[in-house]
This record gives structure tokens, C-alpha cells and sequence, in this order.
């Protein structure tokens, strides 16, 4: 596997994990009245979006590299 493979996969399920830890805070908060598990889904909503921009950045530059 390559590396360009490998970071895209690693990538890609953070951002899974990103969005399972968000909908099980949304859980947690509507289950309860504690903020606690609102804050942590927007927090998670928040970085899963983030990676989502930066493996589109870094595949586009690694697409890049490989042309050359």
C-alpha cells in the first residue's frame, strides 16, 4: 500500500470517526440536558468537516506529486 493510499484511507475513517463521536454527543445531549454531549458533537462536526478539506488539499497535492 502506498503512502498516498494509506493516508487517504487513514483520512477517510477519522472522518467516520469524527461523525460517529458527533452523533452519539447529539445522542448523549437529547437524552439529557447536559451540554456537555452538544458541545462535543459540534466540536466533532467541526474537526470531521476540517479533515474532510484537508483530504481533499492533501489528495489533490499528492495527485500532484505523482504526475511529476
Amino acid at each position: 500500500m502506498s503512502l498516498k493510499a494509506f493516508h487517504i484511507f487513514f483520512v477517510s475513517v477519522s472522518v467516520l470517526m469524527c461523525l460517529g463521536v458527533g452523533v452519539w454527543g447529539v445522542n448523549e445531549y437529547r437524552s439529557g440536558a447536559n451540554g456537555t454531549g452538544l458541545g462535543l458533537a459540534i466540536l466533532c462536526f467541526v474537526l470531521g468537516a476540517g479533515l474532510i478539506v484537508y483530504g481533499f488539499k492533501v489528495y489533490k497535492k499528492l495527485s500532484e506529486l505523482d504526475e511529476k
